[in-house]
């Protein structure tokens, strides 16, 4: 089986095993599949207030039952809804797309599971999913997991960030964040400024979990020609995981001071409770309700 053929087998899984959106929503406002509520009077099934009859409208809009109650035609408004779209990305980068064994995916490949997954799930209910920087249009439903999947392998060389949709409701952005974080920060502020809900999930390897090395080691840079050899690696432990965590905290407390979402994720651990947190954490921030 191809990466991508065993990537969409694998997020098709781990879909089936999550709950609907819809499920997780305390309050869901709208009971036409796909309808956002917009506050204002347009195309939607759920009521929004009524109106004075003016020239333009039918005998056939007006609320008879109503306006039974005086002298004046009434007009029933439904609220305007419209789909909401989701927005999944994933580090381009050569360190994200790296495996610490060659019988397991890159951290990269874990991400697209997991975020593939997410939006087979979001698209169920009539919204929409794309990837960011794609360029591609969204998807609703179908042939989904291939698309997304296939979109997310694509490597561009645009390098981070990508552009986000006008019409994009919410994000989930993967990586390691092991690179610098200036510009990450910027464009999270950024979409944040414009009332965006997101995610960002840090997908690490388990030797970057765990650093289980000790003596003469040679590391070398993913991707690239540098390489060094390091002696006695047990001494760097600490010293890495300081680092390690400081780096962790620094993107955590980003999303935190902006009202998004962190998780992180070992890749071999369990998919579906980390799924299953992210799903919690859009519904509670009102995506897809």
């Amino acid at each position: 089986m191809s990466d991508p053929d065993r990537l969409r087998a694998e997020a098709e899984a781990l879909a089936a095993e999550l709950p609907d959106f819809p499920s997780l929503t305390r309050d869901r406002s709208t009971a036409q599949h796909g309808g956002a509520p917009r506050q204002r009077a347009g195309h939607g099934e759920d009521f929004w207030q009524y109106r004075g009859q003016t020239p333009e409208d039918s005998a056939n809009s007006i609320d008879w039952r109503r306006s039974a109650t005086g002298d004046d035609y009434f007009i029933r408004e439904h609220e305007l809804q419209t789909a909401r779209l989701l927005e999944v990305g994933v580090d381009v980068g050569s360190g994200f797309n790296w495996a610490g064994a060659k019988d397991q995916l890159t951290k990269a490949q874990e991400a697209k599971v997991i975020l593939t997954s997410l939006a087979i799930r979001f698209v169920e209910n009539g919204d929409l999913a794309a990837v960011l920087g794609s360029g591609k249009p969204p998807a609703r439903s179908g042939d989904l997991s291939a698309r997304i999947i296939e979109e997310l392998i694509y490597e561009r060389s645009d390098q981070f960030i990508p552009n986000v949709r006008r019409e994009t409701s919410a994000i989930i952005y993967a990586s390691d964040f092991y690179g610098d974080l200036t510009a990450l920060n910027d464009w999270v502020r950024l979409c944040a400024s414009n009332s965006l809900p997101g995610v960002l999930l840090q997908v690490i390897d388990p030797l970057e979990a765990e650093f289980p090395f000790s003596g003469r080691v040679k590391f070398k840079r993913p991707g690239g020609l540098k390489e060094r050899i390091f002696g006695r690696t047990e001494d760097l432990k600490d010293d890495y995981f300081k680092r390690f965590m400081d780096r962790q905290y620094a993107v955590k407390h980003l999303a935190e001071q902006v009202g998004w979402h962190f998780e992180a994720h070992i890749v071999g651990e369990p998919r579906r409770p980390l799924a299953f947190r992210i799903m919690q954490a859009m519904a509670q921030a009102g995506v897809n309700a």
